[in-house]
């Protein structure tokens, strides 16, 4: 036995791929190959079309249908007519096809003629089926066709303009709350993604978060406002505020107009302030309620005569300030306050303090009209003093001219009497005590008419003083030319006196011819003009609305104003106005950092927050998506089945190829011991002749059928595709003995009659060997069946 053993030795693996049965293997290769690649092909192909006409059967053939109606599925007979009805009037021509029942749901398709494919029937799809029974729900299914989401309902019709002019687009509408592109053909959507994705990047939206608490009062105003200062301080070629849809222009101006009638009524509405008692602690929505023109017991039901104030904000020190919601603040005459529970008057929690501005208000204009019914006669008052005035600046230069006559008259006085000083005895001081007499008594007339323009012009009021100290020194000269002739001495003290007058008056004189008297002419004509416009006022008009104005505020009431206040917020919350958010639409070309200066300027304050997003972002496209994940369906399919096959054909056909040559190696084998064993039977398991068989068959196996059968699993790259080939057929290597067993006494025998090893692999291996492919293609070539 060890003689034929040892000549099976000398027919090793590699004397076996030398002689004809090398032919065999590769026949059985490309067999293999083949045979497998088909098998995964026809079983992949044969479940992506399941599930293609299982897709086709439910939202119809690609293009084939525009419209969706979903119902519930007890009212679908009455919505199949409803529907039918509807596009016999409104799209005749058009056919509808009933779909599956999905989740109690039942899906109708409609096909509509090209002549209705538009944008006003897309965007009106939901008023022309809204009447339909059923809850019915309408989508677009027209192909082919691209969506883009998160677009800002201020943006939208800016950007579907824009997208219009592109080549290959058909029209562009609103489909819910994004923007569907319907394209003319599908061999342009390529071309037309790209286009819609470079006007994306021209803009970036600019969005402006306020926290609770802080949001403006009229959004839409703050955000015309921040885009407005936006395009004129940082020079943008576009700036416009997105928040809220532009198309609906009268709803945004009402809802506007509410907002400001809300700040209005707020502003006016009485301020509360409540002290709370010792210990008592007030939170925000607590009611408290004081007696006002009912009777506040404790432990009884709140009335309707009783005050009612809801706490809105609690300050830091513990007092809080609310808003009357019941009653009003003139009602407030026991300032203290209970708590309200399950409108039950609880415990005394403090006092009030209260502002009413519209009575505030009230005063203020009945004062007003008070001072307007003045303007008349104050005006006229004003007028006339004017003209006083005006003929007073007229006698101006004559009244200069006899001040200056009356200078010189008592400077030749001076020198006479400095003359005359030896003779004083022989000076006749009575005619000069007369010229000095009337020179003062000019000089007063001049003072009278410089205190009426002092009224008019204060800078006069020097001049006054200096001509009241000349006619003061006047009245001494006389007194002391009145004694001239008893005292030599009195005569030099008048001397002195004249020459201090003379130097008073040229100052004064000098002064007053300083004096612009044109330039206070022309003042005094302005006002003049003033006050003959302010005469010309509708007096008894102004009159009239103030006392009206006056008469209508008190008739507000406060709960009047907090009843209002929540109906107007009911409203504009229904509007979808946002309050904490603004977005702006601008150029990409400028960062939030150089924005944010301008919006904390508008806003006030620089609790915000600042985000810069895309314009919008194109959607997939959910049919071409399912169309994908079927595909790799389909591709993961036939890689699974190549696998399955690759194993198969590994165990079936080439165990018993692995088998021989596993034993033709182990004749040669020798026994290490210690480490040296060790080591080589760790590297055995890699190395060894039918393993390296097995992993190349495995890798060339499995990685032919994975190109040919399309085969691919999700994040497996192919460089691994060989690498799991390879460990299969190592795996299948590792147990070749156990799979496919072979007989060493059948292979002696034949070996003892002469058999080649290509005769034994042919008349007694392959044939005991398991049923497969390799059995089929050598019983041709058999000679003992």
């Amino acid at each position: 036995m060890s003689t034929i053993m040892k000549k099976i030795k000398k027919l090793g693996a590699f004397n076996i791929m030398k002689d004809s049965f090398y032919r065999d293997v590769m026949t059985l290769m490309v067999v293999s190959i083949v045979i497998g690649s088909l098998l995964a092909t026809s079983i992949s192909l044969a479940a992506n079309s399941y599930f293609s006409k299982t897709l086709s059967s439910l939202v119809g053939d690609y293009g084939e249908y525009d419209i969706i109606i979903q119902s519930r599925e007890e009212m679908k007979e009455d919505t199949a007519i409803h529907i039918q009805k509807i596009i016999d009037e409104v799209f005749p021509g058009s056919r509808m096809k009933e779909g599956p029942t999905i989740t109690g749901k039942t899906s109708f398709f409609i096909a509509v003629p090209a002549q209705y494919r538009t944008k006003q029937t897309y965007e009106d799809l939901g008023k022309t089926f809204g009447g339909i029974p059923g809850g019915a729900g309408v989508g677009v299914l027209t192909e082919p066709r691209l969506t883009i989401r998160g677009v800002p309902e201020g943006a939208k019709t800016m950007l579907m303009d824009r997208i219009s002019q592109i080549d290959g687009v058909s029209f562009a509408f609103r489909d819910g709350a994004s923007i569907g592109v319907v394209l003319s053909s599908l061999d342009k959507a390529t071309l037309v993604t790209e286009k819609i994705k470079t006007i994306l990047k021209e803009y970036q939206v600019v969005e402006i978060s306020f926290p609770v608490g802080s949001e403006p009062q009229n959004p839409i105003r703050m955000g015309e406002s921040i885009a407005d200062a936006m395009q004129s301080q940082l020079k943008l070629e576009y700036a416009k505020n997105v928040s809220i849809d532009g198309k609906n222009d009268d709803m945004t101006y009402t809802v506007s107009t509410m907002m400001e009638l809300k700040r209005f009524l707020s502003a006016y509405a009485s301020q509360i302030t409540i002290t709370p008692n010792g210990n008592e602690k007030l939170v925000k929505g607590d009611v408290v309620a004081f007696a006002g023109s009912g009777v506040l017991t404790t432990g009884n039901p709140v009335e309707k005569g009783n005050v009612l104030v809801q706490i809105g904000v609690v300050r830091p020190d513990g007092k809080a300030e609310g808003t009357i919601t019941q009653g009003d603040s003139t009602l407030l005459t026991n300032n203290q306050g209970y708590k309200v529970t399950n409108n039950v008057v609880s415990t005394p929690v403090g006092t009030v303090t209260y502002n009413n501005p519209r009575q505030q208000l009230g005063s203020a204009l009945t004062e007003t009209t008070k001072i307007v019914n003045q303007i008349p006669g104050v005006a006229q008052d004003t007028q006339n003093l004017t003209n006083i005035a005006t003929d007073t600046l007229n006698n101006y230069g004559k009244s200069i001219n006899a001040m200056d006559q009356t200078l010189t008259s008592l400077q030749s006085a001076g020198t006479t009497i400095q003359a005359a000083t030896s003779g004083l005895a022989n000076i006749d001081t009575s005619s000069l005590q007369n010229q000095v007499d009337s020179s003062s008594k000019s000089m007063g007339g001049l003072i009278n008419t410089l205190q009426v323009i002092k009224l008019v012009n204060s800078d006069v009021g020097v001049t006054v003083d200096n001509l009241v100290s000349s006619q003061r020194n006047l009245t001494n000269l006389k007194t002391g030319l009145g004694a001239l002739d008893h005292v030599a001495a009195d005569a030099r003290q008048a001397k002195g006196t004249i020459d201090n007058i003379v130097v008073n008056g040229q100052t004064t004189i000098a002064a007053l011819r300083s004096f612009d008297i044109d330039g206070s002419k022309k003042n005094i004509n302005s006002i003049n003009g003033r006050l003959a416009q302010l005469g010309q006022l509708n007096i008894p008009l102004v009159t009239g609305q103030l006392q009206y104005m006056a008469a209508s505020v008190p008739n507000l009431k406060d709960e009047d104003i907090s009843h209002s206040v929540a109906l107007l917020d009911k409203f504009i919350a229904g509007q979808v106005i946002p309050g904490e958010r603004i977005q702006i639409l601008t150029t990409s070309n400028i960062s939030t950092d150089a924005i944010a200066p301008v919006v904390y300027s508008q806003v006030g304050h620089k609790n915000v927050s600042l985000y810069s997003t895309e314009l919008g972002v194109i959607e997939p496209n959910a049919r071409g998506e399912l169309y994908s994940v079927l595909n790799e369906v389909r591709a993961v399919l036939a890689g699974m089945t190549a696998i399955i096959v690759t194993i198969l054909l590994l165990a079936l056909d080439h165990t018993a190829i692995m088998t021989v040559i596993r034993r033709s190696s182990t004749l040669k084998k020798q026994k290490a011991k210690g480490w040296r064993g060790m080591l080589s039977r760790m590297i055995r398991v890699f190395t060894a002749t039918e393993r390296v068989y097995g992993m190349v068959v495995g890798a060339v196996l499995l990685t032919s059928m994975f190109i040919l059968g399309r085969g691919g699993i999700p994040y497996l790259p192919w460089i691994a595709v060989p690498f799991i080939g390879a460990v299969l057929g190592l795996l299948v290597a590792c147990y070749t003995e156990k799979i496919s067993p072979i007989s060493t006494d059948e292979m002696m025998a034949g070996q003892s009659l002469g058999l080649s090893i290509d005769e034994i692999m042919r008349e007694i291996v392959i044939p005991n060997g398991r049923p497969g492919l390799l059995q089929k293609l050598n019983q041709r070539k058999m000679k003992f069946k």
